[in-house]
């Protein structure tokens, strides 16, 4: 199990050079091979944020969050706990949904025209920051001290007591579900409404193709 464990927590040091080679990449954007040379268009910019999106929650998610509970002396206090579900929404949303908004984002892009292009990014540029927002809200204002909560309590009452509603309805657990109504409608109204106009104002692009 140790063993294991060690494996899953060097999993963050190829994903975070990765990050870093993708950020090396982007620091193209915007710059010239000299003084006063023209500013380089890097066509699919959007997706590269995204990938690098990925490569962030990646590290906290499946790296500090999945390290925290993964260690066999800390899982068998917390297992089916929202720490778990910290843990979880961080590095499934964050790593798996990112990625497949590049990939989208790059769909959306290669089949577009410059010219076309210059509506649909404004849409793609709010929903990048909407899903990554939202989701780091989510996680700082609800799963995550939740999640601390519910396992100090596994630990003084025991581990059928932390998941009764006993716990579950306690002032504090409410008032923090209560506080994590922004994070939802950040990741919804800002994050994934914008990314269905702007795939929609793709698709038109093309019919009028």
């Amino acid at each position: 199990m140790a063993l294991a464990a060690m494996f899953s927590a060097l999993e963050v040091v190829p994903l975070t050079l990765l990050t870093l080679d993708a950020w090396d990449f982007i620091k193209l954007t915007g710059t010239g091979d000299t003084a006063g040379s023209p500013k380089k268009n890097i066509p699919h910019k959007w997706a590269f944020y995204f990938l690098m999106a990925v490569g962030f929650w990646n590290f906290v998610g499946a790296g500090i969050f999945g390290f925290l509970i993964n260690m066999p002396v800390v899982s068998y206090f917390e297992a089916g706990t929202i720490l778990t579900l910290n843990h979880g929404h961080a590095a499934l949303l964050g790593a798996f949904g990112m990625l497949a908004m590049a990939l989208l984002v790059l769909g959306l892009r290669h089949v577009l025209k410059d010219e076309q292009w210059v509506l649909p990014e404004k849409f793609v540029k709010l929903s990048f920051w909407g899903l990554n927002i939202g989701l780091a809200l989510m996680v700082i204002t609800n799963l995550f001290p939740e999640g601390i909560l519910q396992v100090w309590d596994v630990l003084e009452n025991g581990y059928w007591h932390a998941r009764s509603l006993e716990f579950i309805g306690t002032d504090r657990i409410r008032m923090l579900e209560w506080v994590s109504m922004p994070s939802h409608l950040i990741l919804i109204i800002i994050g994934v409404i914008p990314m269905v106009i702007a795939s929609g104002l793709t698709y038109l692009s093309i019919r009028k193709t």
